[in-house]
């Protein structure tokens, strides 16, 4: 526990959020850090949730200190743009992202078969 205490604290202190406030983000009566910090109690998994979101930051990395993978800084930056985006614009960014990737795939298709041809002509 008191590595994720150490992680969360640490966040906390990245985004200059207080143990109090903190508690207000996650609809407490009081700041948890102390008696996280002294294993009087626990986050819930609800309470873990919501800080990922607070912090965006994996579940994996408050609950571990891993990542799924490094971030480069530009992915860090689109990530956070991408986390303050209402729902809505996260459906529109979910569908380009399909159809781009789709375009994406019927170009390579395109080229590798045009490829094939000028092979298949050559010899």
């Amino acid at each position: 526990m008191s590595d994720l205490y150490s992680r969360i604290s640490e966040e906390c202190k990245k985004t200059g959020i207080n143990s109090n406030e903190l508690g207000r983000l996650l609809s407490l009566k009081k700041g948890p850090l102390t008696d996280w910090k002294n294993q009087k109690s626990k986050p819930t998994l609800d309470q873990l949730i919501k800080m990922c979101e607070i912090f965006a930051v994996s579940a994996d990395y408050l609950l571990f200190g891993t990542t799924r993978k490094d971030l480069t800084q530009e992915e860090c930056t689109l990530l956070e743009k991408y986390i303050s985006l209402s729902s809505y614009d996260k459906e529109d960014i979910h569908a380009f992202i399909d159809f781009k990737l789709q375009r994406s795939s019927e170009v390579k298709t395109k080229f590798s078969l045009s490829e094939n041809n000028s092979r298949a002509n050559i010899s």
